[in-house]
């Protein structure tokens, strides 16, 4: 199955000023499911608003806020990695979690971040998690880029290189 994408690259010819689309592009596949995520251990699925791998709730338990996003952003060993992303509202639009998958469970880290939607995942000496999000600027407040790293040796967070708490209270990981 192939879907179109037409490029919005336009082109603002000089000799006559016209505006030309550049022809639809095919790329294989369908669009990705941003509730889906599928993992060596089955299907992660957060179309529900909590996170369920293979039809099974995570210990503890993750939900989200408005909606609640799920990526898979690497794999080390035996292990999986999932991004969750929790949506806000417009003072704090995303917050994230980081989940540990593997064949015997899947665990979910307290939610972390700088409010920004804005992010990138990048592996870091080939088993540690970093999300890198900008300075973030809402009517409410200002806050700085923040680096925040999941050691896979430790299981630890830090965020711009202060240790953050990773366990989430009553069994819980809620978004903002």
């Amino acid at each position: 199955m192939f879907r179109n994408f037409t490029f919005a690259w336009l082109v603002l010819l000089s000799s006559g000023g016209s505006v030309h689309a550049a022809p639809p592009q095919y790329l294989p596949g369908p669009p990705p499911d941003p509730h889906h995520a599928q993992t060596r251990f089955g299907d992660a699925d957060t179309s529900s608003g909590t996170l369920t791998i293979a039809g099974q709730a995570t210990t503890p338990r993750a939900m989200g806020n408005g909606a609640l996003f799920v990526e898979k952003v690497g794999q080390v060993g035996d292990t999986d990695y999932l991004l969750l992303t929790s949506t806000g509202n417009a003072l704090c639009p995303a917050s994230f979690s980081i989940v540990r998958v593997d064949s015997g469970m899947a665990t979910p880290t307290a939610f972390f971040g700088n409010c920004n939607d804005i992010h990138r995942v990048q592996i870091v000496h080939g088993q540690d998690i970093a999300v890198i999000q900008p300075e973030f600027t809402s009517s409410e407040a200002d806050t700085p880029q923040a680096i925040t790293v999941y050691s896979n040796s430790t299981r630890r967070l830090a965020e711009n290189g202060a240790l953050l708490h990773t366990g989430c209270p009553n069994n819980l990981c809620d978004g903002l």
